[in-house]
């Protein structure tokens, strides 16, 4: 797919959609499609007028019940598709699985794949073992989020040890740390796991230095864009 539309129409768009919204911190979500065609079929036929949709929520301050004690989070199989890397708007099973973390009182579902952790329903995953962050590579298995790039720019910079590397399902339940990012989650710490306590129970020491690391660069990013 092409883009449907000039950079100065995007910017017309958000702006229009940033001018209405209250609040200063907005989410904008994007959503562009082939079009509409004129009959049922599985192929992608002729050119089409695409279909462009965007919408801003406000963006929730966090909870600081979350900073304070983390999250809970279910292992579950992942039943998604092949192509996970692939950004569609055929969700239904993360959101079938994203329902069942709530249901058991969960944030998130993390899914394993042939006995790795690959990423969660609607968020990518880290974990640290023995004072190296870990988190799974960029494949057909997981969809890259902006915020895990940047959690990994961040630690590296600071000087901290990571690694993209498959993840067993062992080792997750063996972390001292682990954590799920999203870009309306930041860094989010997850303190028990099937109900088990990850490390102590609470977040660790590393996830305290990646949160004051990408809250000092939010706040680095608003400034310069208010300057």
């Amino acid at each position: 797919m092409e883009d449907p539309l000039p950079r100065a129409r995007w910017s017309e768009i958000f702006s229009r959609l940033l001018a209405g919204a209250p609040g200063r911190d907005q989410a904008i979500y994007l959503q562009v499609t082939r079009g509409a065609a004129p009959v049922r079929d599985h192929r992608f036929g002729e050119r089409r007028e695409p279909t462009v949709f965007a919408m801003a929520r406000p963006m929730r301050p966090r909870d600081p019940a979350v900073v304070a004690s983390g999250v809970r989070a279910i292992l579950r199989e992942d039943t998604r598709w092949q192509r996970c890397d692939l950004k569609v708007i055929s969700l239904v099973a993360a959101v079938l699985l994203r329902q069942e973390a709530e249901d058991n009182g969960a944030e998130e579902a993390i899914l394993i794949r042939d006995g790795l952790a690959v990423e969660a329903s609607t968020s990518n995953l880290f974990l640290v073992e023995d004072d190296v962050i870990l988190t799974p590579p960029k494949d057909h298995r997981l969809l890259p989020g902006i915020t895990r790039d940047l959690v990994l720019e961040l630690a590296s910079g600071a000087g901290l040890t990571t690694r993209e590397r498959d993840i067993p399902v062992e080792t997750l339940r063996n972390a001292t740390e682990v954590w799920i990012t999203s870009s309306t989650r930041e860094i989010m710490p997850v303190t028990r796991l099937d109900g088990a306590p990850v490390g102590d129970g609470r977040p660790g020491p590393l996830w305290r230095r990646l949160d004051a690391l990408y809250q000092a660069y939010k706040a680095d990013m608003g400034e310069a864009d208010h300057a």
